[in-house]
């Protein structure tokens, strides 16, 4: 069964392995599992859901830019050079357009994650993803899509081992009813001398807090 626990440690180390050459495919791929593990124990399909279109559109959108940046190149040199540049500014414009994309429905993910979580930096971290994707085009977005991965990875370390409803709910339960206070027994007015409630002239103990009375 899936559990934030498990989801907290994978994302988190997942978010860490991005940041190292060679391995950070392992680390995007951590986080996706650790998603749908939180998907699963918050019972909210719409969180996976959108991380998967977020990461197609991605893939898409790189595959894509590829293709025309290749075809670009290709048709650049049969033709020496006229539409070389074309080709380059086409494919890096695909790029950019699926790469907004993704950060859309990422963003979506977190923020649903940020409510449920009660973890506010999945939020900050979505936006400054989008902000950033939105900057690539002047290149200085790579620096808020650094900036978001730095907050992702704290945002994981910072998820708690049960959502604040279901931690509320499970540890408290059902508020205990207050014992029925008892009126006086005719006679004068007496007060509790530890709590103040009024009693019975005769009682021994007060009828609200239980202690003994002189």
């Amino acid at each position: 069964m899936a559990t934030l626990s498990q989801a907290k440690t994978l994302g988190g180390v997942g978010s860490i392995l991005i940041f190292i050459p060679f391995v950070s495919l392992v680390g995007y791929i951590l986080i996706i599992v650790a998603i749908k593990d939180i998907s699963d124990d918050l019972q909210d399909k719409t969180i996976f859901r959108n991380v998967v279109i977020a990461a197609v559109t991605g893939i898409v959108g790189a595959l894509a830019g590829a293709s025309v940046f290749v075809f670009g190149a290709v048709t650049g040199v049969l033709t020496r050079g006229v539409s070389a540049f074309a080709g380059v500014a086409a494919g890096l414009l695909v790029v950019w357009v699926f790469l907004i994309i993704s950060a859309v429905f990422l963003r979506r993910a977190y923020n649903s994650m940020a409510k449920e979580l009660g973890v506010n930096m999945f939020s900050t971290a979505a936006t400054l993803y989008l902000v950033g994707a939105a900057l690539t085009i002047v290149l200085v977005g790579f620096l808020f899509l650094f900036i978001a991965e730095i907050l992702q990875a704290v945002a994981y370390f910072s998820i708690p081992i049960r959502p604040p409803t279901q931690g509320m709910g499970a540890s408290a339960g059902p508020a205990a009813a207050p014992p029925p206070s008892m009126p006086p027994q005719g006679g004068s007015a007496k007060f509790c001398t530890n709590c103040g409630t009024k009693i019975s002239p005769t009682a021994t103990f007060c009828y609200s807090c239980g202690a003994k009375q002189a």
